[in-house]
């Protein structure tokens, strides 16, 4: 199957109201470092509506997130580097669409491989934002894979978290997208 397809109206709405959940749940567990259901919620996204839309919530997420934060804003190149590695989570949900669909697979075959694409996601954001930095700065790669053991309790917090709530959550979300378009294209159909 392919991407839902929406009108320009319908995918701003779309979009902003996929942000406006992330922005949402990011505030909610900002107590949880690096446990986060934005990399869900861009997948999730990613995955029915297409790249577009996946890309754009991921990216209007963390310059949101990003520059309003309590824990201080994150600005300039790093802003930067966080908004592009957050793209990885809509590239995978586009990914899985295209290669392995959804509704094909039983709920327990969807949530480990969605898991597993959450889990690779997180290690492929992790290494993104912690070693594109130092490289910028000038750092040598080695210097900078030193700087990785420091980083590995925070990395496993969020690799087990996104492989976690991509199982659980993931299918949830994506049946209740569904579900919820399906039934809004049922209307728009007998109205028409």
């Amino acid at each position: 199957m392919e991407p839902l397809h929406l009108a320009g109206t319908q995918k701003l709405a779309i979009v902003s109201l996929f942000t406006a959940l992330a922005i949402t749940t990011d505030y909610a567990m900002l107590p949880f470092a690096n446990i986060k259901l934005m990399d869900t919620i861009v997948f999730a996204s990613g995955l029915v509506f297409g790249l577009g839309v996946g890309v754009s919530v991921g990216a209007l997420t963390w310059l949101v997130y990003g520059s309003v934060n309590p824990l201080g804003p994150d600005g300039g190149l790093f802003l930067v580097i966080l908004i592009a590695s957050e793209t990885v989570y809509a590239f995978l949900g586009y990914l899985a669409r295209k290669v392995f669909g959804f509704e094909e697979a039983g709920i327990p075959v969807r949530s480990l491989l969605w898991g597993s694409l959450g889990l690779l996601g997180a290690f492929v954001y992790d290494l993104s934002t912690i070693i594109t930095p130092t490289m910028l700065t000038g750092t040598s790669l080695a210097l900078a894979l030193k700087s990785l053991p420091l980083a590995i309790p925070f990395m496993l917090a969020h690799e087990v978290s996104d492989f976690a709530f991509f199982a659980t959550v993931g299918p949830v979300l994506v049946a209740a997208i569904l579900k919820i378009t399906r039934s809004r294209s049922s209307v728009v159909k007998l109205q028409g």
